[in-house]
């Protein structure tokens, strides 16, 4: 039985191979399932060891390793879970931007440009009002590579 600890543990170290995986310059298709199961793994983890920062942190994940992987509605789906995760607590400022910026590039993904530009809009007012500079540059940096509409 995995308690607790392992789970968060097991948690991070796969978060942290989603990272590894999203940052390569290219990925095989093999390599795109591999985020996307990693990313579902880490969710897992934090299922048992985390609360709703974690699960909201971990639904964003998966909806980035869809959107990278061409997985564009499971990118909305899990995007959308984020969202709404992200404010049924007092959720941190930049986590609220990061949703949001999640579902600007879930819809990119997608091909809808309207909600694409909504939530990027929505996404650049929050990132202002991130009164910690390092977690405002953090995600002005993401928020700056979510693509335009991908066809």
């Amino acid at each position: 039985m995995v308690d607790a600890s392992e789970h968060r543990a097991l948690g991070i170290k796969t978060y942290n191979r989603c990272w590894e995986l999203l940052e390569m310059e290219s990925r095989t298709r093999d390599e795109d399932l591999e985020l996307l199961r990693t990313a579902f793994a880490s969710r897992y983890h934090w299922f048992y060891a985390g609360g709703p920062e974690q699960f909201a942190i971990g639904d964003w994940m998966i909806s980035r390793a869809a959107a990278a992987s061409n997985e564009p509605a499971l990118s909305v789906e899990f995007a959308l879970l984020a969202n709404d995760a992200a404010h049924n607590f007092d959720a941190p400022e930049w986590l609220v931007a990061s949703c949001a910026e999640g579902l600007a590039r879930a819809y990119a993904a997608l091909g809808d440009g309207d909600e694409r530009q909504r939530w990027y809009d929505r996404a650049q007012q929050l990132v202002t009002e991130i009164k910690d500079r390092e977690d405002r540059e953090l995600i002005a940096e993401q928020l700056s590579s979510v693509p335009d509409v991908v066809r």
